[in-house]
């Protein structure tokens, strides 16, 4: 095929800019799109993507109508999002990427993916799931993104078109980016030893691949790692995050992810020390809200009001409407009850997964409208997730019914996955649980 003349001079341009060099960008259709998914890069990798940025802006300059350039700088903008956690850049690569496809459909597939994904990680769930229906439209056959609906589909809780695309990728697992995806699908609807099982044989995948960027890599073993506390597997999991900062030191997540380990294993200096390196690469709440509850520890109040404050501050600058980890921590510790339930409320207007209903359910439960509360658990629940922290709250708020037999059910459950699922929440389990024997 024949390079029309602008795109031959817009290739002509950036070599020339890059000095001979063609610019590399990551393949937006062959990694995981995780709204999260960003760590801090070198200082090698900032000049890179700013010498490719530069590149592709001075050839934008050129032909103003270059859909290829425009393609690319929201690809390289993305990139660097994923990177840095700079949420700013995101919106730039939404922007080019618009721009792009107003230019150009045809053989312009990959920036349907880049929008999606940037979308996604804006929390606009609702337009990334219809860019990305435009993508399988386009080409049906390529599973990347028949796995990007998917994950959106997700995302919005519309789990019967979920379950039919996945149906149709379960034999690509070997992809990374759908093994990925097919892990949590996995999770989420209760098969655990299935999303471990692909979980690990990716992550292992990603530490012999030399062609995608290390984060990346670290985001596998993030992901791995999390699992693994998450069901109380916390030696094997301190084992995959510290895989994961050999690979890229300066991962905010994987800090974070630490903090949350050592306090749940009772080490509050050991948890503030990781949570100051990660707000220190990227002022993330959920980071600060793990300090918050380590200073709560060790009965230090003050520095726990002052955490709370900055939290609030950070949750201002985060995408989507409103930040889940922070509405459950003040669900946790009994703040702003109203207005976390009329957030919730609100949000699953257009957003019905199980994780909106549980913050609802847990809402009301603390407002002591415990059958409001019973109904969305049970929306909840109905995947058949193995979550202990979904499970804790059905016990609670079965027991505010008065239903003790299923409200020790649903409290054993929840500490035989991880008798030490959170710092306080699991205290206040197995209390209640003692209170019905």
């Amino acid at each position: 095929m024949k390079l029309k003349k602008r795109d031959l001079i817009i290739g002509v341009l950036v070599a020339a800019v890059l000095g001979g060099v063609a610019a590399k960008t990551l393949p937006a259709n062959d990694l995981q799109s995780s709204p999260d998914a960003s760590a801090t890069p070198t200082p090698r990798d900032i000049a890179r993507h700013d010498l490719q940025i530069a590149a592709y802006s001075h050839a934008l300059e050129v032909d103003p109508q270059s859909a290829i350039a425009l393609g690319q700088l929201a690809g390289l903008y993305l990139q660097r999002a994923r990177e840095t956690g700079e949420d700013g850049d995101y919106q730039r690569a939404e922007d080019f990427a618009r721009r792009s496809l107003e230019l150009r459909v045809n053989r312009n597939a990959k920036t349907f993916v880049t929008l999606a994904t940037t979308l996604m990680a804006q929390h606009k769930f609702a337009e990334a799931e219809k860019v990305a229906q435009l993508a399988v439209q386009y080409d049906p056959t390529i599973p990347q993104y028949r796995a990007l609906l998917a994950e959106a589909q997700v995302e919005l809780g519309d789990y019967g078109p979920a379950r039919e695309s996945f149906r149709t990728l379960a034999s690509h697992r070997s992809n990374l980016s759908i093994a990925s995806r097919l892990a949590r699908w996995y999770e989420l609807n209760g098969d655990t030893d299935a999303a471990f099982l692909t979980l690990r044989r990716s992550t292992a995948a990603a530490d012999k691949r030399s062609d995608i960027p290390i984060e990346q890599v670290a985001w596998f073993h993030f992901r791995l790692a999390d699992m693994e506390m998450r069901n109380g597997k916390f030696r094997r999991a301190r084992k995959e995050f510290e895989r994961g900062l050999e690979v890229e030191p300066a991962d905010y997540r994987i800090l974070g992810g630490l903090a949350k380990l050592s306090l749940l294993e009772g080490d509050a200096d050991k948890a503030i020390a990781y949570a100051q390196r990660g707000i220190a690469l990227k002022l993330d709440p959920t980071i600060l809200g793990i300090m918050g509850e380590a200073f709560l520890v060790k009965g230090d109040t003050a520095s726990a009001e002052e955490n709370l404050r900055t939290m609030e501050i950070a949750v201002r600058g985060q995408p989507g409407a409103y930040h889940r980890a922070w509405s459950l921590f003040l669900l946790d510790h009994g703040r702003r009850l109203n207005e976390v339930n009329q957030n919730a409320i609100a949000e699953l207007q257009t957003r019905k997964d199980i994780y909106g209903y549980d913050i609802l359910a847990w809402s009301f439960f603390k407002l002591k409208r415990p059958s409001e509360a019973a109904a969305n658990m049970r929306l909840a629940l109905q995947l058949g997730t193995r979550d202990p922290l979904l499970y804790y709250h059905a016990g609670m708020i079965e027991l505010a019914l008065g239903h003790k037999r299923e409200g020790k059910r649903f409290l054993e459950a929840a500490l035989q996955i991880n008798p030490r699922f959170d710092y306080f929440q699991s205290r206040v389990a197995s209390s209640a649980l003692e209170s019905v024997q």
